[in-house]
């Protein structure tokens, strides 16, 4: 009897459980792994083989491969292989460096063919900056969006990728750019985001302005607004936020920040750096500080207060305005650097 049991509890033991679970449950579980380990999940079983062909979403990490040539092999089969019948839903490739101009071409072309159904669209690699953005601009039913590209050639070196001053993605929510430039309009202020009009997050990373000395973000909807280590070709970021929660900025003070949105503000984050070059940078700052006195949360890394000597030697009016702003406020410091 007892014999009967043991056999009874090892059997249950090499149960695949996991095969036993719906499709739809598989499928989700693959849709979180890299898309290579999908692809590998064919040799578990029979029901495994071609399981993978039709996950909703596409990870293609060039980082999991030895060469970008195998890279480049590896997307192209899977772009083929999979079932065309399922919609893809979302798409994240990252290739850092140059990708092979050709795979790059087959990649926009299926992304094209999934238009009215991609909700989210994440792309890194050094390209053809105007393919990507004609892709991006057919897609209307993108919420999320973040584009890290980079130009094969920048002629004047100055600016980056110029990001489409009109771009009609009706239902995004989630924006994230790295290494873009911005154009002015006549009026002299660059205004890139006010078509977003469902717009909550935006993230831009190294951008510049170009042809304006304003940039304005515009936004009925804007919660959530990071800015990392902006150029200094331009003196002030203006916000029509009203609904902006959480502001954070990294990088050299260079721009005053002014605006309605800066009312709304509940959370603050500041990393900045004082460069010796830069001597506008503490009264910079200081403004910041002082505009954003009614806020009800700020952190502030350790490096933002290190003052160069050059601050400490002729500008002693600064230190004593950020003794008076910080003694205003429940001032959380987090050393960011550690």
């Amino acid at each position: 009897m007892k014999k009967c049991e043991n056999e009874n509890d090892e059997s249950d033991g090499n149960e695949d459980r996991l095969s036993d679970l719906p499709n739809g449950v598989l499928l989700h579980i693959l849709s979180l792994l890299d898309t290579k380990h999908a692809v590998q999940s064919c040799v578990l079983s029979t029901r495994w083989r071609h399981l993978w062909k039709s996950i909703p979403t596409l990870t293609l990490y060039a980082s999991s491969f030895s060469t970008p040539k195998r890279f480049a092999i590896f997307v192209s089969k899977v772009l083929t292989l999979r079932d065309s019948s399922v919609a893809l839903q979302a798409l994240d490739i990252d290739r850092r460096g140059n990708i092979d101009p050709q795979l790059l071409k087959k990649v926009v072309n299926y992304v094209c063919s999934n238009n009215t159904h991609i909700q989210g669209l994440r792309i890194t690699a050094c390209s053809n900056n105007s393919l990507i953005l004609s892709c991006v601009s057919s897609c209307r039913a993108l919420t999320s969006l973040k584009l890290d590209i980079y130009p094969r050639r920048n002629i004047d070196g100055n600016f980056g990728t110029l990001f489409p001053k009109y771009l009609n993605l009706p239902a995004l929510t989630s924006l994230d750019l790295t290494n873009f430039a911005f154009c002015g309009g006549e009026n002299g202020c660059a205004e890139p985001f006010s078509a977003f009009t469902k717009l909550n997050s935006l993230v831009i990373f190294g951008f510049k302005v170009k042809d304006a000395q304003i940039l304005k973000i515009s936004s009925e909807t804007l919660v959530d607004l990071a800015m990392y280590h902006n150029s200094s070709d331009f003196s002030q970021i203006e916000l029509d936020t009203p609904s902006l929660c959480t502001f954070t900025i990294t990088g050299i003070p260079n721009q005053k920040i002014c605006g309605s949105g800066l009312s709304s503000v509940k959370q603050v984050n500041i990393d900045a750096k004082m460069h010796s070059n830069f001597e506008k940078s503490p009264m910079v700052l200081l403004s910041w500080l002082l505009d954003l006195a009614n806020v009800k949360s700020l952190t502030v890394s350790s490096i933002t207060l290190q003052v160069p000597r050059h601050v400490l030697k002729h500008q002693f009016y600064f230190l004593v305005k950020i003794l008076y702003v910080i003694s205003k406020f429940c001032l959380k410091l987090v050393d960011l650097h550690n």
